[in-house]
């Protein structure tokens, strides 16, 4: 018996994971899909399109004259246009005899791409699987906001954030932020049920308040630490470091609130709109994760290459359909805002030299920009390899 559960684990975490690389790898067959697309809009010739990388396990020529393949490794794909990299090729079809501005169309499609079904996806998530929201649990006895608590003028048990001063809430991350940056009060829009359980927008004025929080550390003899105990606010007593006990004392900013999450299921009209905001705050997000790498507020750990991505895909994939969706819709915006980054080798390094050429009226040595975007293609493979390396072989 216990054989037979020990298998079955197995054979799901299998499934989970064959799940995880194909969910990745329809991400990617998407974002070429994309420039595939656009190319034969735009006239281009397409000698192949590609799903997986390496060695071929079927191949087929198409009517417009491009092959179609599968290919056995499923962690990648390619759409190769005739003359992509060379600066001679005299064919009219050629990638680099097509305009400048067709190439550009081209080359952002990818991304384009992965943008639009992230959306589209966004939609189908919000309006049939629900959202994870921010929930008004309680309110603390010394809250700012305790008076008013469970009334039509404050917070009540059940309340959904929906937008802090004019900002609509579309990642958890940013509750403390809006807060921090608010005046003394702020505008608050929840989502209320009624009497007829249905949700409805209330505006509310909320107030922020400064509170601390205090970690006491008892000690021993020798100094150790033998308890730590969390007091939830200042209590207006007096904490002072003895030999045998030590206080951390933070002042924070906040609504003096616990929250918890649900999921909430939106009107299609709703999720409509919610979608595209969802989406670029995602991909706003990204940015600044990136960011926080050179700002030293992102550790290099908490970043990863493919492994981690199909990692953490398997866990979410564990929790039902509704939360993978949520998965993908990341992974696509994730995928459209990487490409295009002006790094070597990406689609954004490849725009910016047709910018360039596009001003100079000539292109920069073909040679050289085949050297520039080879050399940024391995230092990237490294990149990932290492990312990974730390997640989960070096911490």
């Amino acid at each position: 018996m216990l054989l037979a559960v020990s298998f079955s684990a197995v054979m799901s975490l299998v499934g989970r994971i064959v799940l995880a690389i194909l969910i990745l790898l329809f991400m990617i067959t998407i974002h070429e899909f994309g420039h595939f697309s656009a190319g034969k809009l735009l006239g281009f010739q397409i000698n192949e399109f590609a799903i997986g990388m390496g060695p071929k396990i079927f191949r087929k020529k198409t009517k417009g004259g491009e092959y179609f393949s599968l290919r056995v490794f499923p962690l990648g794909g390619y759409c190769a246009f005739e003359g992509e990299d060379e600066g001679d090729n005299t064919n009219p079809g050629a990638f680099n005899n097509q305009a400048p501005w067709k190439r550009i169309i081209v080359l952002f499609s990818g991304a384009f791409f992965n943008f639009v079904s992230a959306i589209l996806i966004s939609i189908i998530a919000f309006s049939c699987f629900g959202e994870n929201v921010l929930v008004v649990k309680d309110v603390f006895a010394d809250s700012a906001n305790a008076s008013s608590f469970n009334t039509q003028e404050g917070f009540c048990e059940g309340d959904i954030i929906y937008s802090v001063n004019g900002h609509k809430l579309y990642l958890a991350v940013d509750l403390s932020d809006y807060i921090s940056k608010a005046d003394s009060t702020m505008s608050v829009v929840v989502l209320r049920k009624n009497d007829e359980n249905k949700y409805k927008k209330v505006n509310l004025t909320i107030n922020k308040a400064k509170y601390t929080s205090v970690t006491k550390t008892t000690l021993d003899e020798d100094g150790n630490a033998v308890a730590i105990d969390y007091l939830s606010y200042y209590d207006g007593m007096t904490y002072e470091d003895t030999d045998t006990e030590k206080y951390l004392i933070e002042t924070q900013t906040g609504w003096g609130i616990t929250q918890g999450y649900q999921k909430h299921v939106y009107g299609f009209g709703e999720s409509l709109g919610r979608s595209f905001g969802y989406c670029f705050r995602a991909g706003t997000y990204v940015l600044e994760t990136l960011g926080g790498l050179f700002t030293g507020k992102v550790a290099l750990t908490e970043m990863g290459g493919p492994i981690t991505t199909i990692d953490v895909s398997t866990q979410v994939i564990s929790t039902g359909l509704g939360n993978t969706l949520f998965l993908i819709i990341l992974i696509s915006v994730n995928l459209a805002v990487f490409n295009l980054l002006p790094l070597p080798a990406l689609d954004g390094a490849r725009i910016v030299f047709v910018i360039i050429e596009w001003i100079r009226k000539k292109p920069i040595d073909r040679k050289i920009e085949g050297i520039v975007h080879a050399v940024g293609l391995v230092l990237l493979l490294v990149l990932v390899v290492v990312l990974d390396s730390l997640r989960y072989i070096f911490i």
